[in-house]
């Protein structure tokens, strides 16, 4: 049970949200558009860059449809169109592009990468909260999302909210959000077929088809790829099946449905030393050319919303997601692979429900939301046969309002609170011999029991037109996951912290728009993980900037940039969090040459980072500085587009991760080509 002062704290919070709306009952004309909280502040004309964001429409902030412009946050969104622009081949790679965005990947694909943001450093599997259409990606442990079941093909648009989110999201939203919208039916019939082929005899197909029957809206995708990967034993094949489904059953009720199928069988080539790592030739090499793994995933979700003018609106999600995965580490000839394979099974299901509710009081326009979320999951991972058998079982139920005032024509003001409470069991079995025959002892059971809060507020104000200011103030928490609970000391507990964020959004003309963000981040007894997983003593700190820029010089040629600086330390002594780069900047141009034929190109650069084991920053070697660019042209008429691109141009050897000076090497200089089709 929550405990009464909380749900007392919960309910006064609830009075406040909920004292305007009841007052403009019945003598207030109702609003009911949230975009309607203010007007545009930019004119739209024909010359308006179609890719500037102070007017993008997003939900992932507040859970509320609104403006860029009126959100006290900093956000990102990356659209269809820069999707396809991109020299991008995985939405990993995409991600890295952004401001304040730091990837890790172990083998150089999608497959075991790792999104940072803010500086979170090792633990940011756990502390960057990734959904697609409403759904929790995260899993259970530190294995965090599995980026690789999520094809670009699915993707309509990305929206990237730094910072808490702890108030919409719960547990774990703390260095950011990305909520991740796939593509929905046209009102047109549409197939599109896709090929292309490239380094390490890389093969990726897609198939995919929209359209619309009556009031039914359908997207199906299906996809294949298969790669022998830069190294040694870091292959990947994997197969995809999606499908959404939209059913307008009358004006203001809506029915949805979506369900994904993922396969993958990949390569272990683990990590190298530093003398291999700084080789061309030998940093491909590996010393575990039998380790692998295979990967089974699915996911459905369905849900209705209901969008009355009078009444506001009510919007339920539901999902359910089952993950198989299987992988043997230290492969040994002198057992058969049943007998050395690793298994993890993992059962959740989910559920939100919003209401939404804008009206009217004092001539202004405003935002009453109100909603509950409950998040369930079953995790057993089984460690060879012979070898324990973790079993853990979690439910984290949720209560939470949001609330959008608008203040004055300038100025809006948004706040929020959540009362969390996580109930779980965790039980370490063992495998013990009875008269010659293996049977599962039961360990002793722990019962895990959290209640946690979070709150946020912000302030918005349009300084001059174009020009909009912002503040805000979050609270944020994430409980421990399965792995840090398996071995930690006695008492490990929830981290805390606290968020402060300033900055602006700008729009000059109708070809230049540019963002800043200064924040700062607080966190107590942040989780650590270790042979004895613990909270730090020490309070950790990251302040940082992160700065965002897009140019259109004229219509046929886009420049775009950002740059972010962040400085995460433990409080009281010069230790920087090992993984976290000091600077990142990010440089792109895209280019239509004539009507048709666009070449595009990026550059990034990622600073040097400690180790992910030098918590002190004196036991090893850091690793280096990087910059890798890329490029691709496209040319499409007609429905056909073919494109050709190289990933790595200058051949950089470069490694995004390591741990006691084991390196994990990326790829070279790699070359693709393809083309697809639409009818």
């Amino acid at each position: 049970m929550i405990r009464h002062r909380k749900i007392k704290s919960f309910l006064g919070m609830l009075f406040f949200g909920l004292l305007p709306l009841v007052l403009q009952m019945g003598n207030v004309p109702l609003l009911y558009a949230q975009e309607t909280l203010e007007e545009s502040t930019v004119s739209e004309t024909e010359e308006t860059p179609s890719r500037f964001e102070l007017d993008e429409i997003v939900v992932t902030a507040s859970a509320m449809e609104e403006p860029i412009n009126t959100v006290p946050r900093n956000i990102t969104v990356v659209t269809r169109e820069d999707i396809e622009q991109a020299p991008s081949k995985n939405i990993v790679d995409l991600l890295s592009r952004e401001a304040g965005i730091n990837m890790r990947s172990l083998f150089g694909s999608d497959k075991q990468a790792v999104i940072d943001m803010r500086g979170m450093g090792a633990t940011a599997a756990s502390d960057v909260i990734v959904m697609v259409d409403g759904i929790r990606m995260n899993s259970s442990d530190m294995s965090g999302v599995d980026f690789s079941t999520i094809p670009l093909e699915m993707i309509e648009r990305i929206e990237i909210v730094r910072g808490a989110g702890s108030v919409i999201y719960g547990s774990g939203a703390v260095g950011g959000v990305i909520n991740i919208v796939t593509r929905k039916g046209t009102p047109y019939r549409e197939t599109r077929l896709y090929a292309a082929y490239g380094s390490y005899d890389t093969k990726d197909a897609r198939a995919g088809m929209s359209g619309s029957v009556k009031d039914l809206g359908f997207h199906i995708t299906a996809g294949y790829y298969d790669s022998e990967g830069y190294r040694d034993n870091s292959d990947l094949m994997k197969k995809d099946v999606t499908g959404v489904f939209d059913y307008f059953l009358t004006d203001v009720i809506t029915l949805n449905l979506s369900g994904a199928f993922h396969k993958d069988e990949y390569g272990l080539p683990g990590p190298v030393g530093k003398q291999d790592a700084d080789s061309s030739k030998d940093r491909t090499k590996t010393d575990f050319p039998k380790d692998d793994g295979e990967t089974t995933d699915k996911r459905i979700s369905g849900g209705f919303d209901i969008d009355t003018d009078h009444w506001g609106s009510l919007k339920l999600d539901g999902g359910y997601r089952w993950r198989n995965n299987q992988y043997i580490v230290g492969y040994s000839p002198l057992l058969s692979k049943s007998d050395q394979t690793d298994e993890i099974e993992e059962k959740s299901n989910t559920m939100t429900l919003i209401y939404e509710k804008g009206y009217s009081l004092f001539e202004r326009a405003h935002t009453f939301q109100l909603g509950m979320d409950r998040f369930f999951t079953d995790y057993v991972r089984k460690e060879k046969p012979g070898g324990p058998r973790q079993n853990s079982q979690m439910t984290s139920l949720g209560i939470f309002t949001n609330n959008h005032w608008s203040l004055s024509e300038k100025a809006g003001f948004q706040w929020g609170y959540r009362v969390n409470q996580v109930d779980g069991k965790f039980r370490t079995d063992d495998r013990v011999s009875f008269g010659g025959v293996q049977r599962w002892v039961n360990g002793d059971t722990d019962h895990p029991d959290w209640r946690n809060t979070a709150y946020d507020v912000g302030l918005t104000y349009r300084l001059l037109s174009g020009l909009t200011m912002y503040t805000n103030y979050a609270t944020h928490f994430r409980v421990p996951n399965v792995d840090e609970l398996a071995e930690a000391e006695p008492g490990l507990k929830p981290q805390e912290g606290t968020q402060v964020e300033a900055g602006g959004r700008m729009q000059i003309g109708s070809n230049l728009e540019a963002a800043i963000t200064l924040f700062s981040i607080a966190i107590e007894d942040e989780i650590y993980f270790s042979e004895i997983n613990r909270n730090y003593d020490k309070k950790t700190v990251r302040n940082g900037i992160e700065t965002d820029l897009k140019w259109y010089p004229k219509l046929s040629l886009f420049i775009w940039g950002n740059y972010s600086y962040t400085d995460a330390t433990f409080e009281g002594d010069d230790a920087t969090v090992p993984l976290v780069p000091s600077h990142k900047g990010s440089l792109g141009v895209e280019w239509e040459v004539v009507h048709g034929l666009t070449l595009s190109a990026t550059g990034t650069y990622v600073g040097s980072r400690y180790d992910g084991n030098d918590v002190d920053n004196d036991r090893y070697e850091k690793l280096d500085a990087y910059q890798v660019f890329d490029t691709k042209v496209t040319y499409g008429k007609n429905g056909l587009k073919v494109f050709a691109g190289v990933n790595n141009i200058l051949d950089e050897l470069y490694e995004t991760s390591s741990f006691s000076e084991s390196y994990y090497p990326m790829p070279g200089r790699n070359f693709y080509a393809g083309a697809e089709m639409r009818f």
